[in-house]
C-alpha cells in the first residue's frame, strides 16, 4: 500500500494501491470531518461488496463550527466561487433579524448568504445562525440532486423555523431572476 504525508493513496472508490484494500476517512487525507468519513466508509464498504458501484470523493460536504451562533457552510467561498465563475454568479445576503423564527427566540444575530449562478444553480451557502447545521443539510440536498433556487423557494417550508428564511432569500432571488429576465437585463 502506497501512502504520501497526506495519507493513503486511494482512487475514486476508495481502493488503496492493494487492490482488496480500501481506506476511507482521515487516513486518506482530505476533509477532516467525521460526518464526511463516516459517509466515505459507506462508500467504501459499498464498492467493496459491489465493486465500482460509488465514487467515494466529493467536495459537496457541509461544514459546521459549533459556536453561538453556528457557522455553517457548503461549497465554495465567494472568493472561489467568482475566481471560476466570474461574473456569471449572483449573492444575496439576508441578516436573520428578517427571519421570524429568529426574531422569536431572540436570536437576531447573523445572516444567511447564498452564492449562486445566474442562470439558477446554487453554488454555495453560508449560514451563520442557531440550528445552522441543520438548515445547511437541505442545501446540501438540493446541491447534491441539481435543484435551482427556485425548486426550494417553490417548496413549502413549517413555519417558523430557520429553514423559513432560506427559503424567503430564494425567493427573492428567484424573483429578481425573473424580473432581470422580463425587462431584458
Amino acid at each position: 500500500m502506497h501512502y504520501t504525508e497526506k495519507g493513503i493513496k486511494i482512487d475514486d472508490q476508495l481502493r488503496t494501491t492493494a487492490r482488496h484494500i480500501y481506506a476511507a476517512g482521515d487516513v486518506v487525507g482530505g476533509y477532516q470531518f467525521s460526518h464526511f468519513a463516516g459517509w466515505q466508509a459507506f462508500q467504501a464498504v459499498r464498492n467493496a461488496l459491489f465493486p465500482g458501484s460509488s465514487s467515494g470523493l466529493t467536495d459537496l460536504v457541509p461544514r459546521i463550527t459549533f459556536t453561538d451562533p453556528e457557522v455553517a457552510q457548503v461549497g465554495p467561498t465567494e472568493e472561489q466561487a467568482r475566481s471560476e465563475f466570474g461574473q456569471e454568479i449572483r449573492v444575496c445576503r439576508w441578516d436573520l433579524s428578517r427571519v421570524d423564527r429568529a426574531v422569536c427566540d431572540n436570536d437576531r444575530n447573523g445572516f444567511i448568504k447564498v452564492i449562486a449562478k445566474t442562470n439558477g444553480t446554487i453554488l454555495a451557502v453560508t449560514i451563520v445562525a442557531e440550528r445552522a447545521g441543520e438548515t445547511i443539510n437541505e442545501v446540501a440536498v438540493a446541491m447534491k440532486h441539481g435543484l435551482k433556487i427556485n425548486d426550494v423557494a417553490g417548496t413549502i417550508h413549517a413555519y417558523p423555523t430557520y429553514s423559513t428564511g432560506l427559503q424567503l432569500l430564494l425567493t427573492e432571488m428567484s424573483l429578481e431572476q425573473f424580473v432581470s429576465g422580463t425587462s431584458g437585463k
